[in-house]
């Protein structure tokens, strides 16, 4: 095979795996975002059955003061203290799939306040809390959390 030849097959090689990774990335950006989207809407309505209904079976939660929760009981306990604190919203800063059925998803978590006035407008106000989840893909398709990591300046 001739040295031009071989230097177009990699650069083809190249060009096309580099492709599929930014695809991969965008997909676990979309998924990223609907899960985010799940979670505010789980936040919106107040229900800790629909929060911990989005954490699989075997999930654990690494709390921002380091304690660690394991299993819906535990989890459950620092969802229900952060539910009466206020209101909340995550916004995906970034999302990779890292293996098949797994993606590393970064989101800023948020305090939503309603505005004094007649239009009932909201406004987030972020205070640096950021959460690492890892999401896997569950046998029915959908995507819960496996492994959350909370690194907030708020304590619960």
């Amino acid at each position: 095979m001739s040295l031009k030849r071989s230097l177009g097959l990699l650069l083809l090689l190249v060009t096309t795996a580099s492709s599929s990774w930014a695809e991969s990335d965008g997909d676990a950006r979309q998924i990223a975002e609907r899960s985010a989207a799940q979670w505010n809407a789980a936040f919106a309505r107040g229900g800790l059955e629909d929060i911990l209904a989005l954490y699989s079976d075997n999930a654990m939660l690494l709390q921002p003061n380091g304690s660690v929760s394991r299993g819906t009981g535990e989890i459950r306990d620092f969802w229900a203290k952060l539910i009466r604190q206020g209101d909340y919203a995550m916004d995906v800063i970034e999302a990779s799939h890292e293996h098949a059925g797994t993606i590393v998803a970064t989101v800023r978590f948020s305090d939503v306040k309603t505005l004094p006035n007649a239009s009932q407008e909201t406004m987030r106000y972020s205070y640096g809390g950021v959460i690492y989840s890892v999401l896997r893909q569950q046998p029915d398709g959908s995507w819960k959390a496996e492994v959350q990591r909370w690194n907030s300046d708020r304590r619960t």
